[in-house]
């Protein structure tokens, strides 16, 4: 694609010369605006193919200039620029009907390119599925007001779909749609890639019960489009079986006719969807049609929905281990102490510091702390060994725990329904254990010890989640003052 039309919305002039500048190398028509009021009269004088939109303008914001191009050009797609801590608004973007985000400064010059051109094929696929719905209206002049029907009912699943935040919304409305709006007996999607999920799964619906071996077939069926590197083991698969439309026991069993086709956006495959019947006759060119257009939508929002949940931990994670950051520790804080206060059970809080010296085993790193780590072997070092605890951290509590990072080479554990005594014997174990665990720093092997405070939260003695970290805080200091190597609990006043 070449000379379409790009505007970039941005307040800072070095940003708008590189970016126009990326843009007419690859053959856009780039035009570049200041501020809000200056984008308004761009958007006035010519109809954009992408907008590029700074979320901090000095008149406006990004989201305003968002609004309005969807307003006006509901085709043209928009990309935000972001700094780092505007990811919740960039998730507001999104909700919004924005395309992608990128991060300022602008210093990956390939990824701007590359999101460029899949906005603009973006952009050409939803002009194409247009094209399709039209040429299938205008197939037969005779089915008008069902067509017409069938139109709207698409946009309604697409806006459907467009609205789903997590894949397994996306699925289910999608095998709806598939079993309202086309002659089929059965209907499944598998999806490959959804962020937190370990392996592929896939969900499978019937207009009745389906019976084991109906089940089987269809999963076979999914496996059948998918390229070789892609596949795994029907025992790796998670199926979730939805109850079927008709109470009736089982399936009629067997599927003589199945059609297959893989959700992908821009080539990259998100997963494959299946509808099948038990009748013979072969499926009527507009029921392809209708599936291939409902495929199409799925595959957009299934990408959709693993970007989203990409911001999403992106504004949740911390960045350097991968677990839960300290605001969003304190989100879950109050969810738990509201919980608490409801059910009337304790919950505790553990924060560990590693201690400036640890044991070591003999090798070069014998008794280096985090800092001593960073200024020998570099800080790349010292973040893999982060990462090495948080993962230590997370196999070592129990799997209703929540761990996050609070700061620096500090961690806290969330442990719900724990009370005094097992908050100490979990402190106690993590610690010891921490202790007798060999880590690998730059291949040398040392040993690190940790100080930890432990502080219990009771339902109706008035206390708050800051009061509750604070005294885990203040036994984590004691514990370091009396040597560390061990944990201290800082009980709440009478």
């Amino acid at each position: 694609m070449a000379g379409e039309h790009v505007l970039i919305v941005d307040d800072e002039p070095n940003i708008r010369a590189l970016l126009a500048r990326l843009c007419r190398r690859e053959g856009y028509d780039a035009v570049t605006a200041e501020d809000g009021a200056a984008a308004m009269r761009c958007l006035e004088a010519r109809e954009p193919d992408i907008c590029i939109a700074d979320l901090r303008l000095p008149d406006t914001d990004g989201l305003q200039i968002l609004r309005r191009v969807k307003e006006r050009y509901p085709d043209c797609e928009v990309i935000v620029l972001t700094a780092y801590g505007d990811l919740a608004t960039a998730v507001d973007a999104l909700r919004l009907g924005a395309y992608d985000y990128l991060q300022k400064p602008v210093s990956d010059l390939e990824t701007f390119v590359n999101t460029l051109s899949r906005a603009l094929e973006r952009r050409q696929l939803a002009r194409d599925n247009v094209r399709l719905l039209r040429g299938l209206q205008e197939a037969n002049r005779e089915l008008e007001l069902r067509r017409r029907q069938q139109l709207q009912y698409i946009d309604y699943i697409g806006q459907a779909m467009s609205c789903a935040l997590n894949g397994r919304e996306v699925s289910r409305v999608l095998i709806r749609a598939i079993l309202e709006s086309v002659d089929c007996d059965a209907a499944a999607v598998l999806v490959l890639r959804q962020n937190g999920d370990a392996a592929p799964w896939a969900q499978i619906g019937g207009r009745r019960n389906l019976s084991p071996e109906a089940t089987c077939e269809l999963v076979e069926a999914l496996f059948a489009p998918l390229p070789e590197p892609l596949r795994c083991t029907p025992q790796e698969l998670r199926v979730e079986v939805l109850p079927g439309e008709e109470r009736i026991d089982t399936d009629l069993g067997g599927w003589p006719l199945a059609e297959a086709t893989l959700l992908e956006v821009r080539g990259d495959a998100e997963g494959v969807a299946v509808m099948a019947r038990h009748a013979q006759q072969p499926w009527a060119e507009e029921a392809l049609g209708f599936f291939r257009v409902l495929a199409t939508q799925g595959g957009i929002a299934l990408a959709n929905a693993r970007l989203f949940a990409r911001t999403r931990d992106l504004a949740t994670r911390d960045g350097v281990t991968g677990i839960y950051n300290h605001r969003h520790f304190f989100e879950m804080l109050e969810a738990e102490i509201s919980r608490s206060e409801r059910h009337n059970l304790p919950l505790a809080v553990i924060m560990l510091d590693l201690d400036r010296g640890g044991a070591g085993d003999g090798s070069a790193g014998r008794g280096m702390g985090l800092k001593a780590i960073n200024d020998t072997f570099g800080h790349q070092a010292g973040d893999r060994l982060l990462g090495e605890v948080a993962a230590y951290l997370e196999s070592t509590v129990r799997r209703a725990d929540t761990i996050a990072r609070y700061g620096g080479d500090e961690f806290v554990i969330l442990a719900p329904q724990t009370g005094r005594d097992e908050a100490l014997a979990l402190a106690e174990r993590v610690r010891r254990q921490l202790a007798r665990t060999s880590f690998d720093v730059a291949g040398k092997a040392i040993r690190l010890t940790a100080s930890v405070g432990v502080s219990v939260f009771r339902p109706g003695a008035g206390d708050t989640a800051g009061a509750v970290v604070s005294r885990a805080d203040q036994g984590l200091y004691l514990a370091k003052e009396r040597g560390g190597d061990q944990e201290c609990l800082v009980e709440a006043a009478n």
